[in-house]
């Protein structure tokens, strides 16, 4: 219960609202009282009354106790659950920053459909656990021990009886406390993977349908929705004992009271206006018990969503911000690798080993090699998306000492995935930018990426919208908005990371020469499989299949070596000519 309490003090923080809440919880208590007070009052004057004019008092004195009653409980919940919804949103809000706080490994590991099941439902059975689930229990506190002294003073011996069930319902909240709990994890964890199973087929849909794999995803999803389902009944079935335990409990208290109540009224030794307050009290105890169980029955969800919440809230990243970062934000862009090296988690040999090099600011830098030989590793341990075994310095100082912002903002990142968001053309260029960009701006920035003619063609021009992940541009469309974007934020070191590989030749060429123009006073990094895409780069780092420095010099020296570099261009232009017949 440690981690509800922590989060429970998150939830007092909003001291105001809160108390005024709670302090209009007694007020409405005591008027509901009053109101059956005065009704069962009532009902014994009536049996001597010879008038109907003590009718007009007793009508206004239930008039005022009922808006009095009324008021008082809508301001104790609007104000409790307000407070409850300021606390959702603050602890999605920190969920959140969390997340985009975190280091690629993280993001690796980790399956979105269970992130999104600890933003949503987590978050949510906490809501409703410290939010109505307070003001139930506080009303609970606040009614049945005034309503139990009230029946003890007008009948001991039947408010006795109220006392057995009580404790039966107790113990019954005790024994099947383990169980909800135990079940509760697993439908948090069932909801999740349903969540992921469904996120990665959506997202992946082409794929589904490529591959024709429709139908064993569909079984697949039902599996996982089965499991859900069977981990949903156990829990419901151990809720509904619970309950069944609860009402049985308040239905023998009524039991009590209508023999011995009954047996009462036969002897004169209770009123019929007393039976009738006896009745409604007992309602006024029972059901927040009632309430009080399904709190009992949420408790082990909200414990098991605080679990996952504060295990999301508790990661810490693998990247750190310096703890006295160098205070330059505007660099020129030089840079100097250093025997830079990475391996991954669980991975046999590093992906990338004793890297040396050195970028003169405004530079322009191949970087190649076959498949798996490291180059988008590297170019990630430069914008430190994973921290570098060596050192990497931007103008001579080490990125570690440089703060993340400052680092990252010189940089303007192209990644191979060429990942867009669904919103509209324009949008996600400007999302590059860290001051909006007019339209002008826009169109040049259009025209540089070698778009100009494919957006006049689109049927809202730049404001259309591009659908998730930018599904409905091509490929090749999808990395030249890429680049637009990256050149968006007049970044000091523009990275490339293999964006123009489903790019045609004359575009790639025509995309080159703007880039060149670009870079002018930037240095540029860029990594490609085409070697035509690095042939005027000022220098061309070769890496092996092992992630290794093969060779490092311009294209013109490389081509003269009997190395990878040369047989791959040799090869590589065979190609074209063979295209070209």
């Amino acid at each position: 219960m440690r981690l509800l309490w922590q989060f429970f003090q998150r939830f007092l923080r909003f001291k105001r609202p809160l108390t005024l809440g709670i302090l209009c919880i007694p007020l409405a208590q005591l008027a509901d009282i009053g109101v059956t007070l005065t009704i069962g009052s009532a009902i014994d004057g009536l049996e001597g009354a010879t008038d109907r004019g003590f009718l007009v008092g007793l009508l206004a004195l239930l008039a005022i106790l009922a808006l009095v009653h009324s008021v008082f409980r809508y301001f104790q919940r609007w104000l409790i659950v307000v407070v409850s919804r300021r606390f959702e949103v603050e602890l999605k809000q920190d969920l959140f920053d969390k997340l985009t706080s975190l280091s690629f490994d993280f993001h690796n590991k980790s399956r979105s459909g269970d992130i999104v099941s600890r933003l949503t439902s987590d978050v949510e059975n906490l809501r409703m656990f410290l939010g109505p689930g307070l003001m139930y229990s506080l009303g609970a506190v606040v009614i049945v021990p005034i309503s139990i002294g009230l029946l003890f003073t007008m009948e001991p011996a039947l408010a006795l009886t109220m006392v057995l069930p009580m404790v039966l319902m107790g113990l019954a909240m005790k024994a099947f406390s383990p169980q909800l709990h135990r079940y509760s994890v697993a439908v948090q964890e069932s909801l999740a993977d349903i969540s992921h199973r469904a996120q990665e087929n959506f997202a992946g849909i082409r794929v589904v349908k490529g591959y024709n794999r429709e139908d064993q995803q569909a079984r697949l999803f039902g599996e996982t929705s089965e499991t859900n389902r069977v981990n949903q009944i156990r829990l419901a079935s151990v809720r509904g004992k619970t309950h069944a335990a609860i009402h049985l409990a308040n239905n023998l208290t009524f039991v009590a009271i209508l023999v011995i109540g009954g047996m009462g009224l036969v002897d004169r030794n209770l009123t019929n206006g007393d039976l009738l307050i006896f009745i409604d009290l007992t309602f006024k105890v029972f059901w927040p018990l009632i309430a009080l169980g399904w709190i009992a029955g949420m408790a082990p969800r909200a414990l098991a969503s605080a679990q996952r919440v504060d295990e999301l809230l508790r990661t810490e990243s693998d990247i750190q911000e310096p703890r006295v970062p160098d205070p330059r934000d505007t660099f020129e862009g030089a840079l100097e690798l250093e025997g830079v090296g990475y391996t991954y988690a669980g991975a046999e040999r590093p992906a990338l080993s004793g890297v040396d090099l050195t970028i003169p600011a405004g530079s322009t830098v191949g970087i190649v090699g076959p498949t798996g030989s490291g180059k988008s590793t590297l170019l990630n341990l430069i914008g430190r998306l994973f921290d570098a075994e060596g050192e990497i310095r931007l103008d001579g100082v080490p990125i570690r000492n440089l703060r993340l912002p400052a680092l990252r903002g010189a940089l303007g990142y192209v990644p191979q995935d060429s990942f867009l968001f669904s919103e509209t053309y324009a949008d996600n260029i400007r999302f590059g930018a860290d001051e909006d960009l007019d339209e002008p701006e826009l169109r040049r920035l259009i025209d540089r990426a070698c778009m100009t003619e494919e957006v006049a063609e689109f049927p809202q021009d730049i404001e259309t919208l591009i659908g998730e992940r930018g599904v409905s541009l091509s490929g090749g469309q999808r990395q030249r908005t890429c680049i637009a974007r990256a050149l968006a934020r007049d970044p000091r070191i523009l990275v490339l990371d293999d964006c123009l590989s489903a790019v045609d030749t004359e575009t790639e060429r025509r995309l080159i020469a703007h880039l060149r123009e670009e870079g002018e006073s930037r240095t540029v990094i860029l990594a490609a499989h085409r070697l035509n895409t690095v042939r005027d780069s000022d220098q061309i780092l070769v890496l092996d299949e092992n992630g290794a420095v093969e060779d490092l010099g311009t294209h013109d020296e490389l081509v003269q070596k009997d190395g990878w570099y040369g047989r791959t261009w040799a090869q590589q232009q065979r190609q074209e000519e063979l295209s070209e017949l």
